[in-house]
């Protein structure tokens, strides 16, 4: 489970990442200044939002209305002390869960699940890392806006790794998902599909994405605001380039 978390106070969010994180919890934290980072966020695979505040008015309803107001479906967690009458305002912009602030990390995930198990399912129409995007109900690869070729083959090989958010998916689990598609699956065309991968992307002006665990498989990687390294620079598989 990935979770999304916005605090008002920088140590406050990281107590919480820390015990989310101890509950085998992937985390990412902004503040409200992060806003766009964070809707962003909501389209690349976040489970839920937790909201960590103390400032209902100021920091907590008008997110909740923003997030409410462009459409997003996600568990949206509202952490606060809050008085029955900011309680019910908070459910009325959108809020799913309203809970103290000291809430057990296993409460919180409970929850979260409890309001997925009840949300209609739907499906994820597209993808994106970076500035690269999969539309999934037209099959279309892009970067930053425009088309890109790839193969039926590349594009599945690029969709798995994406959607495992930043995971590693090991070579025998991508091969055994190509063959069910009928594509051709040997250990050593997926090096070819990925290597194609990492040409073509790069060729488009693509953020540096893709990286290799050695002896273990691929994952792709948010580019960072800093420096990116080389194309397809590998990592060992503790996520440390080499």
């Amino acid at each position: 489970m990935q979770v999304l978390i916005i605090a008002d106070a920088a140590h406050g969010s990281n107590r919480l990442a820390e015990k989310l994180a101890a509950a085998h919890v992937e985390t990412r934290v902004t503040t409200p200044g992060g806003i766009a980072e964070a809707e962003q966020a909501l389209d690349d695979g976040i489970d839920g939002v937790v909201i960590d505040t103390g400032d209902l008015a100021g920091m907590a309803f008008p997110l909740l209305r923003r997030f409410r107001d462009a459409g997003h479906k996600l568990p949206l967690l509202l952490l606060a002390a809050a008085s029955p009458r900011t309680e019910a305002e908070a459910f009325n912009l959108g809020a799913d869960a309203v809970m103290p602030r000291t809430a057990p990390a296993a409460t919180l995930m409970a929850r979260i699940e409890a309001i997925r198990r009840r949300a209609p399912t739907r499906k994820v129409a597209g993808i994106r890392c970076g500035n690269v995007s999969i539309d999934r109900d037209s099959g279309l690869l892009s970067v930053a806006g425009h088309p890109v070729e790839v193969t039926p083959c590349e594009l599945r090989v690029l969709d798995m790794l994406m959607g495992a958010r930043g995971g590693v998916l090991g070579k025998e689990r991508i091969c055994d998902a190509l063959r069910e598609g009928e594509g051709d699956a040997a250990p050593g065309v997926l090096r070819v599909f990925v290597c194609r991968l990492r040409r073509k992307l790069a060729e488009a002006g693509a953020d540096d994405i893709i990286r290799t665990v050695w002896g273990v498989g691929y994952r792709v990687e948010a580019p960072s605001s800093g420096a990116r390294p080389g194309i397809g620079n590998p990592v060992n598989a503790f996520g440390a380039a080499i």
